[in-house]
């Protein structure tokens, strides 16, 4: 899938096709890890170096290592520099055109040549950029030369790839052409009887003769709904069809540049009729609809493959937290590779879209230490070009955790090539912004002592602990309880006594006490239960939503809760790193969903539990009432309530081997 479809236009005049070209450049690279001078050469010889396919991701491939290069940070993989290689002919076609190279992602300090050739570098490893190559390519072979340099680690405060693990391609286009990421359609007005769309252009190389014109079509049907022309150009659909997560109904827009009646170039541009809306006192609006932000945060990174993966698995995990009902993402803390884009575009899934992690340095070695100053401004440009047409995205979110005078700036930059959207942060100098984000201190009771003077969204809540078949009965805060600097909403304990016991420093064992403060019963945590957190969410009108911390665990942050090596991952997702669903992601089904569900928990399978020991056991159910059986005998029913401490059933029930069931009841019926 593509952010751009492209189309191939033939122009007949005087027998010569000016068509845009765009041929994959994925398959047969040549790659060679650590540094090797002289390597940018055509005539270099790499017969020995290994051959592979991109996306790709050396550091994921890579084995664990206590003394890796990325640390605990980074989930103990390595950094270091890799080169790659790719030769490719000369097509006969590009005669009279103007090739280009674009990457949608490489981690990082990326230099490119062609034909030994140098094009240029690109420090950030999460933005896509692009090279002409017109006037360096031959007659035969050509060969494009990248050295991506992730020596100087750690680079991030969680897991990064290296190498190049977004798609490649190369485009031709006509001298006069529509630039890169050059169409911005937006819909300012809309109502159930019209929308005003207005599409802006970027044409290079443009004459006086050139001429653009536009073409709306229903991406469903095909159905062509409006047309007009000019570089700025309004028009209406009638009767328009709404994008929304329930039904992400697309349009598309056929942008193309003519010239004494020839097509020179053309691109289709697909974008969704939607109108978003904050305000203070009532959160969130989507299409004139308050509506809640159920969203979750989400790295750059699948537990399986690492930064390299494939559409197929990205698709996967969206799926499974539409399944979980959750309708937002905020992509923590950097841009995703455009394939999500267009898949949350595709499967209705709303996006707060993260530029930078900080504006400073945060970890030792990361891009705001080594490039923000000098490349802030082109990055953050090139980043809303390229998605300020998703209709997926509902904010610009500029920062985490940071602060400084900048923030005037990246806002400024942001309303001048978007004023449709509204700009926020993680906790980030949110004066200047115009939706407070918070990120955990929201998770404190005073927060909540009176509503905010902006719009409000919890940009990272809540924070809670879980691994998947472990319980404890005695609740956990981080950093204690009380604590008059962390300010936690209370969680009772559920038994007098731990009845969960785990022998951590008997032979065998990990030997790392702080994995018994996890807790599956959704008693571990910072300062606030997911079920506290939702309570508020829901029934405060100035809460927007929130994004928890995280959707699935990820590589990395090892050491900042489980205390380090050998655990290699942050255990905070309602899904795990393979993406099996913790018990916290039926509690979220259980809230956000309509299709009648039920899940117990604990597990029932205790080998070293008294008998009669009394477990309490939940579950998370949308329906009316529960009733629970063990063994064939009704434990009587219960009904999930409002508050947070009653949106589960529950029952004490005395161990004994055998087997629980769980039955939930809709009028009556089972």
């Amino acid at each position: 899938m593509k952010r751009v479809l492209w189309f191939l236009l033939a122009v007949a005049s005087a027998g010569v096709q000016a068509q845009r070209l765009e041929e994959p450049l994925n398959g047969g690279w040549r790659f060679l890890p650590g540094d090797l001078p002289g390597a940018e050469a055509q005539a270099f010889d790499d017969t020995g170096w290994r051959t592979l396919d991109v996306p790709h991701d050396w550091a994921f491939e890579a084995d664990y290592a206590k003394d890796a290069a990325q640390s605990d940070k980074g989930g103990y993989k390595p950094g270091g520099i890799g080169w790659y290689r790719k030769s490719f002919g000369f097509n006969p076609a590009w005669e009279g055109r103007r090739v280009f190279v674009e990457f949608d992602g490489v981690f990082m300090n990326s230099e490119v040549w062609i034909n030994g050739h140098y094009l240029g570098k690109r420090p950030y490893g999460y933005i896509g950029f692009g090279y002409d190559l017109t006037g360096q390519l031959k007659p035969g072979a050509n060969v494009l030369s990248v050295r991506v340099d992730s020596s100087r680690e750690p680079a991030a405060r969680w897991y990064h790839g290296c190498g190049i693990y977004g798609q490649v391609r190369l485009v031709a286009k006509a001298p006069v052409h529509i630039a890169r990421d050059g169409v911005f359609v937006h819909t300012p007005e809309v109502s159930e009887n019209s929308a005003t769309v207005v599409a802006a252009v970027e044409v290079e190389n443009r004459t006086e003769a050139t001429v653009v014109s536009h073409e709306i079509r229903e991406a469903e049907t095909g159905r062509v709904v409006a047309t007009g022309k000019g570089a700025e150009c309004t028009m209406q659909i009638k009767n328009p069809r709404r994008w929304s997560p329930e039904a992400p109904r697309l349009y598309l827009l056929k942008t193309s540049v003519m010239q004494g009646g020839s097509v020179l170039d053309a691109v289709e541009t697909r974008f969704g009729v939607r109108t978003v809306r904050w305000e203070t006192a009532t959160g969130f609006w989507l299409n004139g609809k308050n509506i809640k932000l159920k969203g979750v945060c989400d790295h750059l990174e699948a537990g399986p493959v690492g930064a390299a993966y494939p559409e197929e698995l990205l698709r996967w995990k969206i799926q499974l937290l539409k399944a979980m009902g959750c309708n937002a993402i905020r992509t923590a803390h950097n841009p995703q590779v455009p394939a999500f884009y267009d898949l949350c575009d595709e499967l209705g899934m709303l996006v707060m879209d993260e530029i930078f992690d900080g504006w400073d340095k945060k970890a030792a070695e990361d891009y705001g230490k080594q490039a923000f100053d000098e490349w802030w401004e082109r990055d953050l440009r090139d980043w809303l070009k390229r998605d300020r047409n998703h209709p997926s995205v509902v904010v610009w979110s500029l920062g985490n955790e940071t602060r400084g005078e900048i923030a005037k700036e990246l806002v400024r930059v942001c309303h001048e090539l978007d004023p449709t959207r509204a700009t926020t942060s993680g906790h980030s100098s949110s004066e200047q912004m115009d939706v407070l984000g918070v990120n955990g201190h929201s998770e404190k009771r005073h927060f909540y002592d009176r509503a905010p003077d902006k719009p409000f969204v919890a940009t990272e809540a809540p924070h809670t602990w879980q691994v998947r078949g472990f319980y404890r009965t005695q609740s956990w805060f981080r950093d204690g309880f009380p604590s008059k600097k962390q300010d936690p909403f209370p969680c009772p304990d559920l038994a007098e006594k731990e009845i969960f016991t785990y022998d951590w420093t008997a032979p065998g064992g990990r030997g790392n006490g702080k994995q018994i403060f996890n807790s599956s019963y959704d008693n571990a945590m910072v300062r606030i239960t997911a079920r506290k957190n939702w309570e508020l969410v829901r029934d405060l009108p100035w809460y927007a939503g929130h994004f928890r911390w995280t959707g699935f665990d990820y590589l990395g942050e090892a050491g900042y809760v489980h205390g380090g090596w050998p655990f290699r991952a942050f255990m905070g997702g309602a899904l795990d790193l393979a993406g099996f669903e913790k018990d916290l992601y039926y509690f979220y089904q259980s809230q956000w969903t309509d299709a009648p569900m039920a899940h117990i928990l604990p597990h029932w399978t205790h080998p070293k539990m008294a008998a009669g020991t009394q477990i309490p056991v939940w579950v998370y159910s949308n329906c009316d009432e529960v009733e629970l059986f063990l063994n064939g005998r009704s434990l009587g029913k219960d009904r999930p309530g409002k508050a947070w401490d009653q949106m589960q059933c529950d029952w004490m029930v005395p161990w004994t081997p055998g087997t629980l069931e769980a039955v939930g009841y809709r009028n009556g019926k089972a």
